[in-house]
């Protein structure tokens, strides 16, 4: 802001023409915002980025214009009305303004420039901080939930061994203010003698460790004097060339007293030796039982008699005797006095159960050697889950097939050896096709159900040394190792497909599923695991884009088709800034009468230098770029617009018009607020609009699908279901909602004369509308048989090439105007 007095006293001292064009010059060339203000307070001059940051696109339109009619802000008038009276410029200030539908932080500066006798002109110059703002709050926020921990967390310089920061736990903890704690280090905690050599060296130990991370146990003393146990997390940190320490202390006083008496518990156990909790033993030096107690008959299954006719070699793991008499002849010579291990014991029943076994040699007077008292713990409910946690760190919990940790490892094994033994490894990417609909429509309990079918009838496909691993969701990888010819992978798709298309019921629904299938080959497609994957996942999208249900090996031109569907989003995203989206108008028409009696708006896109782009070939993208949203809010404005201007031009007022509503909207968006502001905006009344929604969407929540759509209806919108048909609507739910009318989905008009079937579902459709009240539109008709059969069948409405395509606004005024009379003739191309 500094910059902002030099130029201003450049334009004070511009006293011929050109010299003001040449502060003009430097005005408009700054960075920063800035623009000249008359004492009027109406703007002389405004630069380009301040255009930017106003969201303004021609600068000479506003020359002239009020400044608060572009920016209205109390307080930026204030300041400016004071530095007219008062000739001195004020403290840099910060207004938050909405622009372009979003709030933004600008900081401004103002100062006076003598202009012509006895006339002021200010200079305005701004800065947008939203950035720098968010970053102060988000580091406040960071700075509260570390103040809440539990945990006292520090800061450590680990050169200077000084305290750099620490949180409130901390302060309290030990009882030292901030600014105390600042001026002290780890060993100013005064841990117990001997302590601080060993936590300097578990500080060197993290830092030099791959990942940095360490624990320990130590002492801390407080201001007061007292001394607290503690646990020590540390985490090893780079910033600014400086090493850190992350140390976060937990206080485990209790725990430490919780271990003491245990200890003190074990001790009087093993003097309490029959009433003991744990197994106990003495052994001869042979191996013999000499005596045993209760809780050791009751680990290894067999009766006391039992035991005392046996030696403990008998009931041990083959596995684990050659290491007991090893450690037996150690402590035997007294090279040992104690030894624990785990090891497994045979229980009478059959089956091994893990125990901890701690066992130390009890002499005579003279040192021969007696018997071995032995404690035995049954740790088999540890072993086990110790060996669950590995399968859940290493596998999927709901198909406990491998997770993505686990197939990238047996990947990697399979490469290596690969190129050893120059073979071939297969790749291949399956994922689900068309799954969603069915988490969508019957829950994700018998999506789940469906997904571990699906992993069984993959693992049951292949041979033993392959790999089925699931990604996540409905993606499944399978790894074909040591191929030698690539018919072999072929055979092998062709068997997953075989197993995949097979029936399959859940809750009394039959599914036929199916999957795309991409294929990358080492080494050919790539010599490492993520690329093959990538590539694999390249060929898997080719497989889906070529009709789903089918394989396909990477091949090196996907890249490129890839590239192109990322530059057809790069220019989606630019598309609505660029007005180059368009929409064009079907018109419906009432069956009975012949009349046209709405349109559906539907979006184009006129991408420079390609022509008319149809949604078929953009939605898919726009909605995984998340650009769905304001393209429907977009489409919705434009409609309501067109609507009203046609009505306010007198044509065919009681003519609706129809707007989807995309999934994302509905679920994602406050769809209500939006209809209803942009009602408000565009002066398009709410019976003028109809949305239309697809059952699948309605029937994902059909709860909250019920409250919003009361809500439009209550505003006075119509409400249609579209693509009926297509999806798992429940009736129950369809009587409850507030829906107007029905659309058959054009997939049943197609071949609603030929095909008994589709013939059979429209009159279904249209019967059940009628029994609910609801009116049927049939779309997508193209002939005059089409129509003959929806009259016959009392349908109510159609739309459909037959009738029109979609066209601009000017063309349907003119269709509208040239089809007065009520008989429907074929739209001419078709």
């Amino acid at each position: 802001m500094k910059r902002v007095d030099a130029i201003a006293a450049e334009i004070a001292q511009a006293g011929d023409l050109h010299l003001q064009r040449h502060a003009e010059q430097i005005i408009a060339s700054m960075p920063s915002g800035l623009m000249l203000v008359d004492s009027g307070l109406r703007v002389l001059s405004i630069n380009l980025a301040m255009c930017e940051l106003l969201s303004i696109g021609d600068a000479a339109a506003v020359v002239g214009m009020p400044l608060h009619s572009l920016l209205d802000s109390d307080v930026l008038g204030l300041r400016l009305k004071q530095t007219l009276q008062s000739m001195q410029s004020p403290d840099d200030f910060t207004v938050t303004q909405r622009v372009s539908g979003n709030y933004r932080h600008l900081e401004f500066k103002i100062c006076t420039v003598p202009a012509a006798p006895a006339e002021t002109v200010l200079l305005v110059m701004a800065h947008d901080i939203t950035d720098h703002i968010r970053s102060q709050e988000e580091l406040k926020r960071f700075r509260l939930a570390l103040d809440s921990s539990i945990d006292a967390v520090y800061l450590i310089d680990a050169e200077q061994l000084r305290f750099v920061d620490v949180n409130e736990t901390a302060i309290a903890t030990l009882g030292y203010s901030y600014r105390e704690l600042l001026q002290l280090g780890p060993q100013d905690l005064k841990p117990d003698p001997g302590e601080l050599e060993k936590i300097q060296h578990r500080f060197a130990e993290v830092i030099r460790s791959k990942h940095k991370t360490g624990m320990f146990e130590t002492v801390h003393q407080r201001k007061d004097g007292a001394r607290l146990p503690v646990e020590v997390y540390l985490r090893a940190i780079r910033s600014e060339r400086r090493q850190f320490l992350v140390a976060v202390v937990r206080d485990i006083t209790e725990r430490v007293k919780a271990e003491t008496v245990l200890r003190e518990s074990e001790e009087r156990f093993r003097v309490a030796f029959n009433q003991a909790a744990v197994g106990l033993a003495h052994v001869a030096p042979d191996g013999r039982w000499l005596m045993v107690n209760n809780k050791l008959c009751e680990i290894v299954g067999y009766s006391r008699n039992e035991l005392l006719n046996m030696a403990f070699q008998d009931i041990t793991h083959p596995d684990d005797v050659v290491t007991d008499w090893a450690i037996a002849r150690r402590m035997t010579a007294c090279e040992i006095d104690e030894k624990t291990r785990e090891k497994r014991y045979r229980h009478k029943n059959g089956y091994y159960i893990w125990v901890n076994l701690t066992s130390s040699m009890v002499r005579s007077e003279d040192g021969t050697p007696k018997y071995y008292s032995t404690v035995v713990e049954d740790i088999s409910r540890r072993k086990q889950i110790e060996e669950e946690l590995l399968h859940l760190a290493n596998h999927d919990a709901l198909t406990s097939l491998p997770n993505r940790s686990l197939l990238l490892d047996r990947l990697s094994q399979a490469l290596v050896f690969a190129g050893r033994s120059a073979s071939q490894v297969a790749v291949m990417l399956i994922d689900l096709d068309r799954f969603k609909n069915i988490n969508d429509s019957f829950g994700h309990e018998a999506g789940d159900k469906f997904i571990m079918e699906i992993g069984r009838r993959l693992a049951a496909s292949v041979r033993a040394g392959d790999t089925v691993a699931r990604l996540g969701g409905d993606e499944f990888v399978l790894i074909r190792p040591d191929v030698a010819q690539g018919d072999a992978v072929v055979i092998l798709a062709q068997q997953i497909q075989e197993a995949l298309g097979r029936p399959l019921t859940i809750q009394g629904h039959e599914f036929f599923p199916s999957g795309s299938i991409g294929i990358s080959m080492y080494p050919k497609d790539g010599e490492d695991s993520q690329t093959l994957l990538k590539n694999a996942d390249t060929a898997m999208y080719r497989a889906k884009d070529a009709g789903r249900n089918n394989f396909q090996f990477y091949a090196h031109d996907m890249n490129s088709r890839a590239l192109d569907r990322l530059k057809l989003e790069s220019g989606l995203r630019r598309a609505l800034e660029r007005d180059e989206f368009v929409v064009h108008y079907q018109p419906q028409m009432e069956i009975a009468s012949g009349e046209i009696i709405g349109a559906e708006a539907l979006l184009r896109w006129q991408a420079p230098g390609q022509g008319m782009i149809f949604p078929g070939d953009f939605i898919s993208i726009a909605e995984e770029a998340g650009l769905i949203v304001p393209m429907g809010e977009w489409v919705l404005r434009t409609a309501c617009t067109q609507k009203k201007a046609w009505h306010d031009a007198g044509m065919r007022a009681p003519m609706k018009i129809a707007v989807n509503l995309s999934a994302r909207q509905f679920k994602h968006q406050d769809i209500v607020k939006v209809v209803s502001r942009v009602l408000e905006q565009t002066g398009c009344r709410p019976e003028w609009l109809e949305l239309e929604i697809t059952e699948s969407v309605v029937m994902d929540n059909p709860e909250a699908a019920a409250r919003t759509l009361q809500k439009l209806s209550d505003m006075g919108v119509h409400l249609s279901i579209d693509d009926f048909g297509t999806g798992y609507s429940s009736l129950n739910y369809l009587k409850r909602f507030p829906i107007n009318s029905l659309k058959i989905d054009r997939s049943f008009v197609r071949d609603i004369t030929t095909d008994v079937d589709d013939a059979a579902i429209a009159r279904a459709v249209i019967a059940l509308a009628h029994s609910l009240k609801m009116t049927v539109i049939a779309e997508g008709v193209e002939s005059a048989e089409q129509l003959s059969f929806l009259r016959e069948q009392q349908c109510d409405q159609m739309q459909g090439y037959y009738l029109s395509r979609p066209v601009p606004a000017p063309e349907l005024e003119k269709l509208l105007n040239a089809t007065s009379q009520k008989s429907i003739k074929p739209a001419s191309g078709d």
